[in-house]
């Protein structure tokens, strides 16, 4: 009997401590991946649930720009894929008045992610490629000034739940937003982009404001707009396309500059007037 209660007891410690070491292996602190930016390592983690607040701009010793900016260079490739962050992930940081930002040298990724708290990439600089592609931003999302130069970048099936901001957002290349979805109100004003800019079938739930955009050839095909949308001041130099777009509240295009052609077969509510267009 004493041995049947001692393997029971064996066999229930061994199931505990087997679960708190998967627990411990699927969890990983925000630090651990800062000691790896640190030793210049890539950054490779998948399935993992970052526990705490990530602050990129801590990664490495920062250089000073002027008197009220410094930067932090990262040179590691980074790639999330399938992971859960509990805290905030954040590019940027202050001290006083002076003003800590990050640039990435390499990738930055984030394939199929949950973003629990807030996301804030302002004024970050990215040379390499830039991918959230099938990602959830579960609060405020912010890539207000952030500048990218790669070929392309992709925010692909991701989902809005909250605030998604991306004004005086360059991009020195192509950006899609093909199937993503934006429940809350969005901003891509002032945005430049000097490739593609794609949103075909991309929903916005709420308002959302292109004024002052510049862009190249811009895709809106099958997209739906259920509140207003402004395009007030945009500059499109290249075709744009609003082909079986929906639009449910009011549309903007007043002063709207269009450089090419303009195709909007199967739209409604779009009143021309007071925009501009270059080919005849």
């Amino acid at each position: 009997m004493r041995k049947f209660v001692l393997l029971v007891f064996i066999s229930f410690f061994c199931c505990v401590s087997c679960a708190n070491a998967q627990k411990e292996k699927k969890e990983i602190k925000a630090s651990d991946i800062l000691k790896t930016i640190e030793k210049g390592k890539p950054v490779q983690i998948v399935g993992k649930i970052i526990v705490d607040d990530l602050d990129f701009s801590q990664a490495n010793e920062p250089f000073v720009l002027d008197a009220f900016n410094v930067q932090t260079e990262i040179t590691s490739n980074i790639f999330f894929s399938h992971c859960v962050f509990m805290g905030n992930v954040t590019s940027n940081s202050s001290k006083g008045k002076t003003n800590l930002q990050s640039v990435f040298k390499n990738n930055l990724i984030f394939n199929q992610c949950d973003f629990r708290g807030e996301v804030d990439f302002r004024s970050a600089v990215v040379f390499g490629k830039v991918d959230f592609s099938q990602s959830t931003f579960r609060k405020q999302a912010n890539f207000n000034n952030i500048s990218v130069w790669s070929k392309s970048s992709y925010f692909d099936n991701m989902v809005a739940e909250q605030k998604f901001s991306m004004i005086y957002a360059s991009f020195f290349g192509n950006v899609s937003f093909l199937d993503a979805k934006f429940q809350e109100k969005t901003s891509f004003q002032e945005i430049k982009v000097n490739g593609n800019l794609s949103f075909i079938n991309a929903v916005f739930a709420d308002n959302v404001d292109f004024a002052l955009m510049e862009a190249g050839r811009t895709l809106f095909n099958y997209a739906v707009f259920e509140k207003n949308v402004s395009f007030g001041n945009a500059r499109f130099s290249s075709s744009a396309e609003f082909i079986n777009t929906t639009f449910g509240g009011d549309v903007n295009v007043e002063n709207a500059y269009f450089a090419d052609v303009v195709k909007i077969n199967g739209t409604e509510n779009i009143d021309f007037s007071k925009a501009f267009f270059v080919r005849k």
